[in-house]
């Protein structure tokens, strides 16, 4: 059973999973935490190169950036990586069943970050509207409120509907971690970065 499970491995996934796991040793509530993150390797990022990017050299390939935040990713003992396709989304009374091509897991809470060429998971609990705010048409999104399709299950990046920029989409899975930890908490609360031990 994993608290969280993150469905894609792109710019939307990878922020929600190292906002997640970045609390890890730093609050008590997020301490035995476990996170997933299901990425099937397909990533629009790898086809791509970045040049407002901020914090990134200029002009870096996709496929190094990929490797850049699995590389950041796996300092976290409490986010598990696994090369899979999710084939089906299932509510199975207060949690959530996934399946993949190869094993079923449970999950507390599910992020959706599929982006948007398409979503082939089969579920009722989704459903798939035409994505309004790209310049290519066909594209596709999930119908939600504020990044919230139901109860525990939210959509982050392309598949909610947000614009096609890897900045945009990477602050959203970040965005989505922070409303997992309010629900946790009961309150407002953010993953701050330390310099020097001290919260800033």
């Amino acid at each position: 059973m994993y608290d969280v499970i993150i469905i894609g491995g792109g710019a939307a996934g990878y922020g929600c999973a190292l906002t997640l796991a970045s609390v890890e040793n730093t609050q008590e509530w997020a301490k035995n935490k476990k996170y997933l993150m299901i990425d099937n390797g397909k990533s629009d990022i790898l086809n791509a190169s970045f040049f407002n990017l901020a914090g990134v050299p200029f002009g870096i390939g996709g496929d190094e950036l990929y490797k850049n935040m699995q590389t950041q990713l796996s300092n976290f003992k409490s986010c598990e990586t696994k090369n899979d396709t999710v084939v089906k989304l299932e509510k199975n009374g207060e949690n959530f069943t996934v399946t993949t091509e190869n094993k079923t897991l449970e999950a507390e809470i599910v992020v959706i970050a599929t982006g948007m060429h398409k979503f082939e998971i089969e579920s009722t609990l989704t459903n798939t509207i035409i994505h309004n705010d790209v310049m290519k048409p066909g594209k596709i999104a999930l119908e939600n409120n504020n990044n919230k399709i139901g109860t525990n299950l939210y959509v982050a990046g392309l598949a909610s509907g947000a614009k096609t920029m890897f900045a945009i989409a990477n602050g959203e899975g970040a965005k989505v971690a922070c409303e997992i930890f309010k629900l946790w908490t009961g309150k407002s609360a953010v993953a701050h970065d330390v310099i020097k031990d001290k919260k800033i």
